[in-house]
Formats: C-alpha cells, sequence, structure tokens
C-alpha cells in the first residue's frame, strides 16, 4: 500500500522518488475498472463454450468462455494520469495529563470512489461525533492519561495512501508511543463487528458488553452478536465453543482499509470495528449507488447503528486512554497462535494427501479414461510428495508464549485484587513501556519473503488473496505455494518471533509482581 514510487518512507514534499519505470509493483499490464454497463456488451461479445454455472455473472447475457474460431477482439486504450496530487489528513490531538508519550489512535478514511454514503462517510461520521463528545468532556475538565489523536485519512481507495504515508512518516515516533490504532470503514445495520489484534480481544469483549443495542435494547451489542454466531454457527460443536465460552473470538486482519500499515507495518495492535448484516446493499459497493438515498432507504436508516459505533469506538478510546495499565490479553493470543499453528500441520498433512492420491490416480490411469473424447481435459502433473517440515521452532515458541501468558495472567489478577493502589508509582510507566515493546514484537525487520514491507510475521493479507488475511503467513502461504525450503526457514523465523514475545511477556510479569514494591 502507499505511494509505490516512495517505497517504506513518507510521501513527503521533499521525499526522494523512484522513477516510475523503477517501481516494482505498479503493473504492466494496463487495468481499467469499468461499470457493468460498459462491461455487458464486451462480455456479450465473447464466443466459444458456455461457461460452467458458478462462473456465470448477474447480466442478462449467456456467458461465453471467450474462445472459439471467431474470437472476439477489444482494442483498449488506457490513458493514465500521472500527476503529482497532494493528499490532505486531517489530525487532531488531546494531549494526556499523565502518559502524554503514549498515544492513542483513532481513525477512518474520508475520501470515497463517488458518492461514499456508505463507505466512508458512514463509518466517518462517527469519527466527528466522538470528536464532538470528546470536546464535551474536555470543556467540562475530563483530561484523557493518555494522549488521544483522531485522524481522517485521505487517498485510501487508491491504495491506503494517506494513512500509510502518515505512518511512514512518522514510523520511529509510532513505534515508541502508540498503544493502539481503532479503525472503521463503512458502517451499517445489524451485528456488532471486530477483527484485529488477538491481544485486544478481551478488552473490545469488554467494551461490547457496555453498549446496548439500538434495536433490541433489552441486549448489549455483545450479546447480541454471540446469539447471531449461535444461530449461524455450523455445528453443534461450534455451538458448544460458542456457549461455554466468556469472549467471542474476533477475526484477523488483512487488508482492505487504514489499520494495515498501523499493524502490518509499525507492529501497533489494531481494531477493525463496524456493524452488520441487516443492511442491505452489497452491490452498490464502490458505485455511483452509494449515494444519501439508499443509506437512508436500504442501509442504517434511522442512523441508530452510526450512533452506536461512536460510542463502541469512543468508549474504547477513552478506556485505553484512561487504563493505568495498558490492557492487553496475551492468553487470547497464545491460544489464537496455538490454534494457527495446529492449521499449518493440517494444511501440510492435506497437501501431502492430495499429492500422494493425485499420483495414484495418474499410476491407475484415472485421468485418461474419465477425459471425455469430445471436450478433453489436461491431467494434472505428476510431482514429488510435500516434504517433512520441521514444526518445532513454531510449536516451541507457541508453548513459551502460553507460559508467559499464564505467569502475565496469575501476576495480573493480584494486582488487581490490591486495586488502583497497585499502579499508584511511577514503575507502572515502565512496565507499560515493556507493553509496547511485547506489541511490536510479532515484527521481523525483513519483512515477509518477497514482501519486505510487511514485517509483521502474525498476520498479513495474502499475496493472492486481495483483502483476505493469511496467518503466519511467512509459513502458511510458502507451503500452499509449495516453496517448501521457504516454509522451513518462515518456522525458524517465526518461531524466534515468538520466543522474544514469550521472553518480553515473561519480563512483564515480573514486573507486574513488583508493581508494590516500587512505590
Amino acid at each position: 500500500p502507499g505511494d509505490p514510487l516512495t517505497p517504506g518512507v513518507g510521501a513527503t514534499k521533499d521525499a526522494k522518488r523512484l522513477a516510475i519505470s523503477e517501481s516494482k509493483v505498479i503493473q504492466k499490464i494496463p487495468v481499467l475498472p469499468i461499470s457493468y454497463e460498459d462491461a455487458q456488451p464486451l462480455l456479450a461479445a465473447m464466443g466459444g463454450e458456455v461457461v460452467p454455472e458458478k462462473w456465470a455473472g448477474g447480466l442478462p447475457i449467456t456467458y461465453h468462455m471467450g474462445l472459439g474460431s471467431n474470437p472476439a477482439q477489444v482494442h483498449l486504450l488506457v490513458k493514465s494520469n500521472w500527476d503529482m496530487k497532494p493528499l490532505y489528513d486531517v489530525v487532531a490531538r488531546i494531549p494526556g495529563s499523565t502518559y502524554p508519550d503514549e498515544w492513542v489512535i483513532r481513525g477512518n478514511h474520508h475520501d470515497a470512489w463517488v458518492n461514499g454514503a456508505d463507505d466512508p462517510v458512514s463509518g466517518a461520521s462517527a469519527v466527528l461525533e466522538e470528536g464532538r463528545a470528546l470536546g464535551e468532556l474536555l470543556k467540562q475538565g475530563w483530561k484523557p492519561k493518555r494522549t488521544i489523536i483522531y485522524c481522517v485519512w485521505d487517498g485510501e481507495e487508491p491504495g491506503l495512501l494517506g494513512s500509510t504515508e502518515w505512518v511512514e512518516t512518522h514510523l520511529q515516533e509510532l513505534r515508541q508511543h502508540a498503544v493502539m490504532y481503532v479503525n472503521s470503514d463503512s458502517n451499517s445495520r445489524g451485528f456488532w463487528r471486530a477483527s484485529g489484534d488477538h491481544r485486544l480481544e478481551r478488552f473490545i469483549n469488554d467494551v461490547g458488553r457496555d453498549i446496548q443495542d439500538p434495536e433490541k435494547p433489552q441486549l448489549t451489542v455483545w450479546q447480541r452478536a454471540r446469539l447471531e454466531r449461535i444461530a449461524r454457527a455450523p455445528g453443534a460443536e461450534e455451538r458448544g465453543e460458542l456457549r461455554r465460552s466468556s469472549e467471542l473470538r474476533i477475526g484477523a486482519l488483512g487488508s482492505g482499509s487504514d489499520y494495515e500499515p498501523f499493524l502490518g507495518h509499525a507492529g501497533i495492535v489494531a481494531l477493525n470495528l463496524g456493524f452488520g448484516g441487516e443492511g442491505g446493499g452489497g452491490g452498490v459497493y464502490h458505485s455511483v449507488y452509494d449515494d444519501f438515498y439508499w443509506y437512508t432507504h436500504f442501509a442504517d436508516t434511522k442512523f441508530v447503528y452510526g450512533r452506536a459505533l461512536a460510542q463502541l469506538a469512543g468508549t474504547a478510546i477513552m478506556r485505553m486512554a484512561d487504563a493505568d495499565l495498558i490492557p492487553l490479553s496475551f492468553g487470547d493470543s497464545a491460544d489464537t497462535i496455538a490454534r494457527y499453528v495446529k492449521e499449518l500441520e493440517t494444511l501440510l498433512k492435506t497437501e501431502q494427501d492430495k499429492q500422494k492420491e493425485v499420483n495414484q490416480q495418474l499410476d491407475e490411469g484415472v485421468f485418461e479414461a474419465t477425459s471425455d473424447p469430445e471436450h478433453p481435459t489436461v491431467a494434472p502433473k505428476r510431482e514429488e510428495l510435500p516434504p517433512f517440515i520441521n514444526f518445532a521452532p513454531l510449536e516451541n515458541g507457541s508453548a513459551a508464549m502460553k507460559r508467559s501468558a499464564d505467569h502475565f495472567e496469575k501476576a495480573l489478577a493480584k494486582a488487581q485484587e490490591r486495586g488502583a493502589a497497585a499502579y499508584s508509582n511511577s514503575a507502572v510507566q515502565k512496565l507499560n513501556q515493556k507493553l509496547i515493546e511485547a506489541e511490536r514484537a510479532f515484527l521481523d525487520e525483513n519483512g515477509l519473503p518477497e514482501r519486505p514491507w510487511y514485517k509483521n510475521q502474525i498476520y498479513a493479507p495474502g499475496a493472492y488473496t486481495g483483502y483476505g488475511v493469511k496467518t503466519i503467513p511467512a509459513v502458511r502461504e510458502a507451503i500452499e505455494q509449495k516453496k517448501w525450503s521457504q516454509a522451513e526457514q518462515g518456522t525458524q523465523t517465526v518461531g524466534r518471533v515468538l520466543q522474544n514475545e514469550a521472553d518480553l511477556i515473561e519480563d512483564a510479569a515480573k514486573q507486574l509482581e513488583t508493581l508494590d514494591q516500587a512505590k
């Protein structure tokens, strides 16, 4: 993401820029987004066989493969504007009264593809309302303990430009001072949605428990989200887990909005918040139809979920700003990472079994015998079975993180028994710096293979999945792409990252145990 001519550094006025021809991320194939009105005659002109049913789109035409004896040809002329344009981020700051060098950041973008009633104004309006409310509290004498920074980003739609360049420009300051980033984007009617770094899972669950659902006032947004998950769970095992658990699992973040540079590049724990599931309108996404009329008739028609988003995100910002001890839940993170490691082991076994079966069917002549002579298909290639991968570094790092997290949770419980007195000394500030350091522990400065900008070794968008996340991507994507030596190296890298995180958590636990001794 960001300006492709200033990779890794802020695109300020005097920044050194690559020539367009030197950029490694600008595509050489011309690409032009078009509307369905323009696409329909192009698709209708295509010949060849009719596509499989699952390939067919929603236009009133018969979809064809595009091959045949007389294929249609299109002359495409793409004219791109390469002029330099300024972007306008808007940043407001409320200085902290007690921990001014610890920053809690809130953001949403303000640019849109066209009208943007849903994307981004439904989220940006919540940011503005939160800012108004905090301003009223300031007038009444309230001051946050930590510095609060509110941002609205420009250039999100072309590639997360405003947020990425701001993060790159202030990277060292952010890594030293930032405690949390909370993002929103589109917002609609329905159920509470939260994704992010799992070290914030318990924190945002607690916030959700205290926000009343605007259309089901007898329920909190957390309660309603839990009941929705039970209703939609695929089986009894999943329903049982939901009923037993005291927390709702949050999703992992990939790409698609302005949290990406904070989490993926700077290593700042981040959340993406919103509501959805009951407002219609996937078809208006990034189109001219995303306007005020559509939003007020089909999305958040009463504007009550915009208010709920402001309450949810604003409460999260205020609680993080005023917490004496940064409320990170390392146990949730350790449990989640252990699950990811198991997924990787299962993924490798699946790939081994799949290739073994393909090779056996090639030996048996299955593909040749079942290929339709009039519509022949190409048999898959014979390949060596995926090799053994040593997952011990991942398993050991994950186990170490679990042990340290358990130690931290026990120390935290004892500190909470002592109440506010446990934090009434200068040692808590030193401990918070250790927790901020632990936030950054998921980073590796070499970045991901072939994608060095992405430093986070636990969360990243997939190289070929668009917005979709890949967890422990250095290993997962290497297995998926059959890059076995790269996967082996990835287990070593991520294992070191997890061990480093475990060591920092252990240090924090020991500091927490001695807080009351440092008065």
